[in-house]
């Protein structure tokens, strides 16, 4: 998608985003806004406590893939130093770029998911989160940075909201059984 449409779902996005009433709703025209721009075939998005090295699925388009609630631990792999430390998007275009960056790898490929855009959401300097777009082979090795820039900007607020709900829900963590990305 480029020119006139693109930005006709740009503003729309940014309106209704500002106009939402509640989770659901902003995740609504987060999921659509994604699949008019990028396309995907599984919607996640993870907010990342960065103090405590954690992750926290706030977001799925199905759950029978990837369940809403849990944690993970973040540590010091390509994949995490890139998407949260950096501050920079992964683009993963195959079923081995999959397998680097999953623990559930093989359900995900076994569904069809053989490429992975990951965006990170900055807030006040740091990554604070990211949206994670799934699709087929080579899905996302074309996609141009300002885009995905503007997708996470647009998206920032939706992210700072889910924020203090997993700060409060990490206390209490017992990290000993954490996958880890």
């Amino acid at each position: 998608m480029t020119g006139q449409p693109l930005l006709q779902n740009l503003a729309q996005a940014a309106h209704a985003l500002g106009r939402a009433d509640g989770a659901d709703a902003r995740w609504a025209e987060v999921s659509r806004l994604a699949e008019a721009v990028f396309s995907h075939r599984l919607l996640t998005g993870l907010v990342y406590l960065r103090e405590q090295r954690l992750m926290r699925r706030i977001f799925t388009s199905d759950e029978s893939i990837s369940p809403l609630g849990g944690f993970k631990a973040t540590g010091r792999g390509p994949w995490s130093v890139q998407v949260l430390e950096q501050g920079l998007p992964y683009v993963g275009s195959d079923e081995a770029d999959i397998r680097t960056v999953f623990s559930e790898a093989d359900l995900l490929i076994e569904r069809g998911l053989h490429a992975v855009l990951n965006i990170p959401i900055w807030f006040d300097a740091g990554v604070i989160g990211s949206i994670n777009l799934l699709g087929h082979r080579h899905a996302y090795d074309q996609v141009s940075e300002p885009l995905i820039d503007l997708m996470a900007g647009l998206c920032t607020p939706v992210f700072i909201r889910e924020r203090e709900a997993a700060q409060d829900a990490a206390l209490s963590l017992d990290r000993s059984g954490l996958d880890s990305v």
